[in-house]
C-alpha cells in the first residue's frame, strides 16, 4: 500500500478550460472596447467617425461601438476663469477709458462646442473673450463717464453695467459656443493720462459737495440751538426781572413801614438818618466843599451826634425845648473827605 493517495484528476476536461478563459477574455475586451466611465466633473462626447453622436451628461458608465467606429471626447465641466484683453472705450459722454473684465465660465453643451469652437478649453476662451469685448465695449457707449467713477457707491450704476454685459453675451454664448457664461465683473476702471485731471476734478467737486452739506446741516443744528437758548435765557431773565421787581416792592415796603415807624417813634433819630443818608448822596470820594458848617447837614459834623437839636436853626427842634450854649460861630470851614475816611 502506497503512503501517498494519487491526486484526483479534474472533472472538467482542459479544452473546456481553454475556452472559458478565452471567452472571459473576449468579453473583457467587448467590454473594455464599448464602454466608458463619465466622471461628475465631465461631458462626454460619443463620435462616430468624427461626428457627435451622443452626449452624455451624468456621470457613470455609458457604452459606445467599439473603436475605430466610435470614440469618447473628454470635455471638463469646472468653472473657469479668464480675463478681457486692455483697450480704450469711449463712454456716452465721448471720454476714453479702460475698463478690465473678469469673466467666468463652464461648458454647457460639450456637442456644440466642440461642433463651433472644438476641444481646446483656449480657443473657446478667445471665442468667448471677442464676445465679451463686444457687449462691454457697447454698454460703455450707453454709460456716462460720471456712473462708472462716481463716489456715491449707493447708485449701483456699476453693478448694472456688469449685468448689461453679462446678459448681453450670455444666450449668444450658450446658443453660438455651448459655453454657460457663470459671471462677468469689471476688475477696475482705468484711465488714461489725459482724462486723469478730469476725475480729479470730478472728485474734488463730489468732496466739496458733500462737506457744504455737512456745513448747512451744522448752521442749521446751530441756530435751532440757538433759538432755544435764546427763548430759554428770555424766559428765564423775565422771570428774574419779575422777581427782582416783587423782591424790590416788599423791600421799599419793608423800609417805608421801617421809616415810618422810626419817624413815629424818634423823631430826632429819624432826622440824623436822613442827614446822614444825605451826606452819603453828597460827598464822593476825594469831595471838597466850603459851607458853612452851621447849615445841615454839615452841623453833624461840628456839633457831633447831638446835631444841635436844642438850637433854635433846628426845625425839628421841640418848642418847649431850652436853647443850648453854643460856640462863637467859626468862619466857612474846608473840609476834604479823603477816600479812606468817606461816611
Amino acid at each position: 500500500m502506497s503512503d501517498s493517495l494519487p491526486a484526483p484528476r479534474s472533472k472538467l476536461p482542459a479544452h473546456f478550460l481553454r475556452a472559458a478563459a478565452l471567452a472571459l477574455g473576449g468579453l473583457t475586451v467587448l467590454v473594455a472596447a464599448t464602454g466608458f466611465i463619465v466622471r461628475e466633473n465631465e461631458q462626454a462626447v460619443v463620435l462616430r467617425f468624427g461626428r457627435p453622436v451622443a452626449t452624455h451628461t451624468t456621470a457613470g458608465w455609458h457604452w459606445r461601438a467599439p473603436f475605430p467606429i466610435d470614440r469618447v471626447q473628454r470635455l471638463d465641466t469646472r468653472l473657469q476663469q479668464g480675463e478681457l484683453r486692455l483697450s480704450e472705450a469711449l463712454t456716452q459722454d465721448k471720454r476714453n477709458v479702460i475698463v478690465p473684465m473678469f469673466y467666468v465660465w463652464r461648458v454647457g453643451d460639450a456637442s456644440r462646442l466642440l461642433a463651433r469652437v472644438g476641444p481646446a478649453p483656449a480657443a473657446a476662451a478667445e471665442k468667448l473673450d471677442a464676445l465679451l469685448t463686444s457687449a462691454r465695449n457697447a454698454a460703455l457707449g450707453r454709460t456716462p463717464f460720471e456712473s462708472l467713477v462716481s463716489l456715491q457707491a449707493e447708485t449701483g450704476a456699476l453693478a448694472a453695467f456688469e449685468r448689461g454685459v453679462a446678459d448681453s453675451v450670455r444666450a449668444d454664448a450658450r446658443d453660438n459656443l455651448g459655453i454657460d457664461l457663470v459671471d462677468a465683473g469689471v476688475l477696475r476702471v482705468a484711465l488714461p493720462q489725459a482724462n486723469t485731471e478730469a476725475v480729479f476734478r470730478r472728485m474734488r467737486a463730489e468732496r466739496l459737495q458733500e462737506a457744504a452739506r455737512y456745513r448747512a446741516e451744522g448752521r442749521a443744528q446751530a441756530e435751532t440751538l440757538r433759538a432755544e437758548t435764546d427763548k430759554d435765557t428770555a424766559i428765564l431773565m423775565a422771570e428774574a426781572r419779575r422777581y427782582a421787581e416783587e423782591t424790590r416792592g416788599r423791600a421799599e415796603a419793608d423800609a417805608a413801614r421801617i421809616y415810618a415807624t422810626a419817624h413815629g417813634a424818634d423823631i430826632a433819630f429819624y432826622s440824623f438818618l436822613r442827614e446822614l443818608q444825605s451826606l452819603r448822596t453828597i460827598v464822593d470820594r476825594n469831595t471838597t466843599l466850603v459851607l458853612d458848617t452851621d447849615s445841615a447837614p454839615f452841623r453833624m459834623l461840628k456839633d457831633g451826634p447831638g446835631l444841635g437839636l436844642g438850637s433854635p436853626a433846628s426845625p425839628l427842634l421841640p418848642a418847649t425845648a431850652p436853647a443850648p450854649r453854643l460856640a462863637p460861630v467859626a468862619p466857612p470851614a474846608v473840609v476834604q473827605f479823603p477816600a479812606a475816611d468817606r461816611p
